[in-house]
């Protein structure tokens, strides 16, 4: 029988912060795929306003990914919890901007789509547990 030492604390953060680029990744990566489908099926206007969408959700993500793994140490726990406040308040003020800037600046948008794209990103948290295992 093998005995295996319990990891530390800096092992843990590295293998959070290894899963969380890896969902992020695998985010990115269904949004294109599905984005080309959509291109092939709806046209340009269509694809182009899905991938905004799924941006508008995907990149508030990775901001908040970044506040919390973005650091090197071990944090005390009132410091990460901390990080996590910032990270989402920054992730709602990021994601407001974003849809702000696409309805103001991209004409024409087909708002089907987009909306499509966006909640699509956001669903796609669903498969993190498949995803990100420990």
């Amino acid at each position: 029988m093998k005995v295996t030492k319990p990891l530390s604390a800096s092992e843990i953060v590295t293998a959070r912060r290894k899963a969380v680029y890896r969902f992020v990744m695998l985010q990115f990566l269904l949004i294109i795929f599905v984005s080309l489908g959509i291109f092939y099926i709806a046209g340009c206007q269509s694809g182009y306003s899905f991938i905004l969408g799924a941006l508008a959700s995907i990149l508030p993500n990775v901001y908040m990914a970044w506040r919390i793994f973005g650091y090197k140490k071990v944090m005390p726990a009132r410091e990460v919890v901390k990080s996590f406040y910032r990270g989402e308040a920054g992730k709602l003020v990021f994601t407001v901007l974003l849809l702000s800037l696409v309805f103001m600046f991209v004409k024409p948008l087909a708002v089907g789509s987009f909306f499509a794209g966006f909640v699509l990103a956001i669903l796609s948290h669903w498969l993190s547990p498949v995803i990100i295992k420990q």
